[in-house]
């Protein structure tokens, strides 16, 4: 397949010394989900959970070679795992930062699957677990986990922000950006056709919007029918390094906090990083992630202790 014509621009620059801090911009060993994958044709599980990675960085060329390393690195299933020890039966779906339904990255092998795989994929799974026919004919739908890095928090944000009739239980923010969104992204959503009708366009998720007397981005917004919200954000300042490992000096962070549409923090928890760079948050072994798993793995033990059974809640 022949790749895309790159652009760029001199305003990129101050970006550009920055970009290695992006997800995915050193070789890392590859590997696919020990979870079990996706099946809407199976057994409904207890949990599915749900997984968009961010961009690469210089030298791959973002957004052509943007793969999916939350799967790649371990990162889906460490979170997978943590339902799996609670007796919960869990599914998992791991997407790449971009618009299309698949392509090829020279990041990774095989194909990568974009926002268009997801919206099928949920599709197929709002069809089959969430829809009135399914709960009609006696079937108990899964509870959601959305889990996104860098810009892979947009995406999922945007997605919830346009499918209130399906309830997630658990969003995991790990340090959301929106740099270089509209260069990345904007032209393929144009082209693609995949907004719902009437519904906020994913080409404007990380644009500013009013909430309780202050603005914020559409990616620091946990709606109505997100039950949770574990949010990390990564050192400010140079320090130390973890086990994630990273650089000395971070140059991409997120500082703005998640909040509800009322302006409120309901059900909503923040971790900051101070050892830990905008792309070692995203590793299994580092801090970020430990406290995110000890955290996931407290809300699993509840929902285990109260049932599986869960009412969608208002959006």
């Amino acid at each position: 397949m022949a790749r895309p014509r790159l652009f760029f621009r001199p305003a990129l620059a101050v970006f550009l010394l920055g970009a290695p801090l992006l997800a995915g911009c050193a070789p890392e060993l590859l590997r696919t989900t020990q979870a079990p994958a996706l099946d809407t044709t199976g057994p409904v599980p207890d949990v599915l959970v749900v997984a968009v990675s961010g961009r690469c960085g210089p030298p791959c060329q973002a957004p052509y070679d943007n793969w999916d390393y939350l799967s790649a690195r371990g990162t889906l299933d460490a979170v997978a795992q943590v339902m799996t020890a609670q007796g919960l039966r869990t599914e998992v779906a791991g997407y790449a930062s971009g618009a299309p339904l698949t392509w090829t990255s020279r990041k990774a092998p095989g194909q990568q699957r974009g926002y268009a795989a997801l919206l099928r994929d949920m599709t197929a799974v709002q069809a089959a677990w969430f829809s009135p026919e399914s709960r009609a004919a006696g079937v108990q739908p899964p509870r959601l986990v959305l889990l996104g890095h860098s810009q892979g928090s947009v995406w999922l944000h945007h997605f919830s922000q346009t499918h209130p009739e399906l309830p997630v239980a658990l969003q995991i923010d790990l340090d959301g950006i929106c740099i270089a969104w509209n260069l990345d992204h904007g032209p393929e959503l144009a082209a693609t056709g995949l907004d719902r009708p009437g519904a906020p366009r994913a080409a404007d998720a990380c644009d500013l919007l009013r909430v309780a007397g202050r603005q914020v981005r559409g990616k620091d917004l946990v709606w109505n029918h997100v039950e949770r919200d574990l949010e990390v954000q990564s050192k400010r300042l140079p320090s130390r390094l973890s086990a994630g490992g990273g650089l000395l000096v971070n140059y991409l962070f997120e500082l703005t906090p998640n909040i509800r549409p009322d302006g409120s923090s309901a059900g909503i928890e923040r971790f900051v990083s101070a050892r830990e760079d905008h792309s070692a948050v995203s590793f299994p072994g580092s801090d970020a992630m430990g406290w995110v798993l000890r955290r996931t793995a407290a809300i699993a033990s509840s929902w285990k202790a109260t049932g599986l059974d869960q009412t969608p809640a208002a959006p």
